[in-house]
C-alpha cells in the first residue's frame, strides 16, 4: 500500500477503494467539498462545479462557474480545485475534506501546473484541517452535474444555504 503524502497539516491519501462509489458523510464539524471540471473544446471554455455538504450530507453551498479559457483536462481540474478551495475559505469553513475524481491530487507533488498547485497549497494553509481525496466518478456526481450546468450560465452562479433546483 502506498503511504499518504503529508504537506504540513494537509494529508493526501494515496489510495482509493474502488468499491466506494457513493458519497460518504464526514464527522462533525467537518465539511466535504466535491469538485469537478469539464472542458468544452468546441467553445474553448471550462465548466467548474463545486458542492459543499455538511456531516448530514445536506448541501450548504454550491457553485457553477464557466471560464472562457482554453485549458486542457489536467489544468481545468486544477483550476476547479483552486476555485473550490477559495469558495470553501470564502464561506468560512475551517475543517474540510476536498474530493475530486481527477488525478490532480497526484499532481500536487510537482507538475507543469505548478502555479495553480502553489495557489492551492497556499490557500489550504488558511484551514484548521484539510484533506484531499480521490474519489471515483460516481462518488462525485453532484459536482459533475454542476459542471455541466455551466453551459447555460453567463459566468457563475452560487447557492448558499439552498440546493440547486436540478440537483
Amino acid at each position: 500500500m502506498l503511504e499518504d503524502i503529508r504537506l504540513g497539516h494537509l494529508r493526501i491519501p494515496q489510495h482509493m477503494d474502488a468499491t466506494d462509489i457513493h458519497w460518504v458523510p464526514v464527522d462533525f464539524p467537518k465539511y466535504k467539498v466535491n469538485t469537478d471540471a469539464a472542458v468544452f473544446s468546441n467553445t474553448k471554455e471550462v465548466g467548474i462545479g463545486v458542492v459543499v455538504r455538511d456531516h448530514k450530507g445536506e448541501v450548504i453551498a454550491a457553485l457553477s462557474k464557466r471560464l472562457s479559457l482554453p485549458l486542457g483536462p489536467l489544468e481545468a481540474e486544477a483550476k476547479a480545485m483552486d476555485d473550490a478551495v477559495s469558495f470553501a475559505r470564502d464561506i468560512g469553513l475551517q475543517d474540510v475534506i476536498f474530493e475530486t475524481n481527477s488525478t490532480i491530487i497526484n499532481a500536487l507533488t510537482g507538475t507543469t501546473i505548478d502555479n495553480i498547485v502553489t495557489s492551492i497549497l497556499h490557500k489550504l494553509q488558511d484551514f484548521r484541517s484539510s484533506e484531499l481525496l480521490l474519489v471515483c466518478r460516481q462518488g462525485n456526481k453532484p459536482a459533475h452535474t454542476l459542471t455541466r450546468h455551466t453551459k447555460g450560465i453567463d459566468k457563475f452562479v452560487t447557492w448558499i444555504e439552498e440546493t440547486p433546483i436540478f440537483y
